[in-house]
């Protein structure tokens, strides 16, 4: 069983929720609630948008991540800077987890890894590779 040092070093979660119209969900969050736009992904052949990330707060303290794909729930998890490796290969090296998505760095920012779990639903575990990650490596 994976350790719980490193999952304990978690300091952020943003749910990835389905829209039906991405450009209303902007609307409505940014609008209506008072979000800023993050991001917004655009299909290239069709023109319509995808993905959209909205956030509120301190380095995006409260952030929520929308798509227009239909299927499973997932969310994504911010881990300190040096646990996010370790429980990586912790879950690699025990075999206790489905890992859909190796783990990289990637152009948005971030290192991250995926794992399925029993359900189907995803969990995206990742640290910024620049500006700082809350966590036990930190203090």
């Amino acid at each position: 069983m994976a350790d719980r040092n490193h999952i304990e070093s978690a300091w952020k979660i943003i749910p990835h929720f389905y829209s039906g119209n991405i450009q209303a969900t902007v609307d409505y969050y940014s609008n209506v609630l008072g979000f800023t736009v993050g991001g917004i992904h655009t299909d290239s052949e069709s023109g319509l948008a995808t993905f959209c990330s909205l956030y509120a707060g301190d380095k995006a303290a409260a952030n929520i991540y929308f798509s227009n794909a239909v299927g499973k729930s997932s969310a994504w998890i911010a881990l300190g800077t040096t646990e996010l490796d370790a429980f990586y290969r912790k879950l690699q090296s025990e075999r206790v987890a489905e890992i859909v998505e190796e783990l990289a760095d990637k152009e948005w920012g971030y290192r991250q890894f995926t794992i399925r779990d029993v359900d189907g639903n995803t969990v995206t575990f990742f640290k910024f590779l620049e500006g700082g990650n809350p966590g036990k490596d930190e203090n």
